[in-house]
């Protein structure tokens, strides 16, 4: 796996969990840790005569994310995030939203670049005169495995449902199925240690966004901060591995180069 493998498969793992814990926190009424809201747009919508339209669009977005998790599938997810991407950035935009528009105008950037590194095989989109289709997909090559996606994906759809009516169990299906995910990744490849301190670390995060999101209202102090802890040392693990990819990985080349 190249590095550029695997900043792409940090995009989805990000991408997927962004929006599928956008669309659970949604459905359980503001009550699963996420990232990006409005958690409560259901109930925002309801006046309006749009309840159904409000469920669509947090199980829409939770199975694209599902599809962008699962690894197999994530083409297929991150070419629905599109429109759901520029349907934000637009909304917030419209809106006046200080700030927002930046964001999520970085979530539309990374969306873009992870469907653009598999150009070779979905250029005949746009050239379909001149494109052969080159197949499997590089994401399919890295990630062959089919059981873990489906079951990924089962979960997730499972999770639209249940949140409905337990949001307990609700977090820990979703629990289950972050975790799957990371298995599967681990299980399709082997990384250097800097790519596994990464990916473990980013797993970390999320489970502490979920759990520490939920339950803080129970906690004797404010908890929030003990989120950044692993995001901030994903941060950290990330630069660490550029540093190592950019100095001595690559005099490491050079002196074998030289032999």
């Amino acid at each position: 796996m190249t590095f550029k493998d695997f900043n792409v498969l940090l995009i989805r793992l990000f991408l997927g969990y962004l929006f599928t814990s956008s669309g659970l926190c949604k459905l359980t009424e503001g009550h699963f840790g996420q990232l990006i809201g409005p958690p409560l747009l259901i109930q925002q919508l309801t006046p309006h005569g749009l309840r159904t339209f409000g469920f669509f669009i947090a199980i829409s977005q939770v199975m694209a994310g599902a599809l962008v998790l699962s690894q197999r599938y994530s083409v297929l997810g991150l070419i629905m995030l599109i429109p759901m991407n520029l349907g934000i950035l637009l909304v917030t935009i419209s809106q006046n939203w200080a700030g927002t528009p930046y964001v999520d105008a970085v979530f539309t950037t990374l969306n873009i670049f992870a469907l653009l590194y598999e150009w070779n095989t979905l250029k005949f989109l746009l050239f379909p005169e001149q494109t052969s289709i080159e197949l499997p997909l590089r994401v399919n090559q890295l990630f062959p495995g089919t059981k873990f996606p489906l079951v990924i994906i089962g979960i997730f759809g499972i999770s639209c449902v249940l949140s409905r009516y337990q949001i307990l169990a609700t977090s820990g299906l979703a629990t289950v199925a972050y975790a799957l995910t990371f298995y599967n990744v681990f299980k399709s490849q082997r990384f250097p240690f800097f790519y596994r301190s990464v990916i473990i670390l980013a797993l970390v995060s999320i489970l502490a966004v979920t759990w520490i999101g939920l339950l803080h209202k129970t906690m004797p102090f404010n908890p929030f901060f003990l989120i950044s802890i692993p995001i901030i040392g994903t941060a950290l693990a990330y630069f660490s591995t550029l540093a190592w990819i950019l100095f001595f990985k690559k005099n490491l080349l050079k002196a074998t180069e030289g032999i």
